[in-house]
């Protein structure tokens, strides 16, 4: 049998491209995709994978294998990942759903404030999904603009507008009648102009506003509390501001886990009230999950401990 290069022989290459053509069509939208992934160019991708390229396939066949590896690799790891709990209704999101009913029926223009790790996002998600014209749209730093929140908000809301002097009126026109409610989350990255510009929408479509974000949007929205913040903190109805998560949402979270054992559950509960709240239990058990299962041991305390420890730069939890 000849070989075509160093390591793989002709019927090492036909196998790869036979898996890579299998995996291509099974795991990914598009050969395309998956010739990204690859990091292998589209049109070399597809010649190999037809059988059809005219360059050296040894070498295609190379980067495809070590893709198939790595591949391989990243479904080993995923699979010792347990799947997080789904949403629970903790005592804050049941302070959250409120709100975003009032801000839907009123209409209103609703600030739900707090720290990272509290659980907004997963309410935020949990109430779009359960709620007929609802469109949640989560901003990002580059989106800080007017019109770059726009624009978000158009894409978020399933609208082909292409102009940008349109975007206002397209947003206004799909909601007018629909008694709909816009949740924008990550608003702290909004400038003020942003923030102003969903206050005419609100205002003109009678449409629900929510921001959603942490104490920035306090200070984009009320300032020092004088007229030039005044168009925007007088249109804010009911609020929700909380800065630290309620003994109630650490005690579930940790449940949903299915953690039983007391001194597991007194250190998930000092993580819990660390800066990052449930998000740091669910990372940690996360994480503790795959060092036991690599270590092939069941679950407990030492590895919850050592994942917090990979986790937290400051290394100060001491309970249990």
């Amino acid at each position: 049998m000849n070989m075509i290069a160093e390591t793989l022989t002709e019927t090492d290459v036909e196998q790869i491209r036979v898996d890579a053509k299998r995996i291509a069509a099974e795991a990914y939208p598009s050969q395309a995709a998956a010739a990204r992934d690859a990091g292998i160019a589209e049109s070399t991708f597809a010649a190999f994978c037809s059988d059809t390229y005219a360059g050296d396939n040894a070498k295609v066949a190379a980067k495809a294998k070590a893709w198939l590896s790595s591949r391989a690799e990243r479904a080993k790891t995923a699979a010792t990942i347990p799947v997080a709990p789904s949403f629970q209704m903790t005592p804050t999101a049941a302070k959250i759903i409120p709100a975003l009913q009032w801000a839907q029926v009123a209409p209103d223009y609703v600030p739900i404030i707090g720290a990272p790790g509290l659980g907004k996002t997963r309410t935020l998600e949990h109430y779009a999904a359960c709620n007929a014209n609802v469109f949640l749209v989560t901003m990002e730093p580059a989106w800080s603009s007017a019109n770059a929140m726009l624009a978000a908000l158009c894409q978020g809301m399933g609208l082909d507008e292409r102009s940008s002097t349109k975007y206002s009126s397209a947003i206004r026109a799909k909601v007018k009648g629909l008694q709909a409610l816009i949740i924008v989350d990550e608003a702290q990255f909004l400038s003020t102009v942003a923030l102003d510009q969903l206050r005419v929408i609100h205002d003109t479509a009678k449409v629900g506003v929510v921001l959603c974000g942490n104490r920035q949007i306090h200070t984009r929205l009320y300032g020092r509390g004088d007229e030039a913040n005044a168009q925007l903190f007088s249109r804010a109805g009911m609020k929700f501001h909380q800065y630290q998560p309620l003994a109630g949402d650490i005690c579930g979270m940790v449940a949903a886990w299915g953690v039983t054992d007391k001194a597991e559950v007194a250190f998930l509960k000092t993580v819990g009230r660390k800066p990052g709240a449930l998000r740091n239990v669910d990372k940690v058990m996360k994480l503790a999950s795959m060092l036991a299962v690599g270590g092939g041991e069941p679950r407990g305390l030492k590895h919850i401990r050592a994942a917090w420890e990979q986790i937290d730069v400051n290394l100060t939890v001491t309970a249990g």
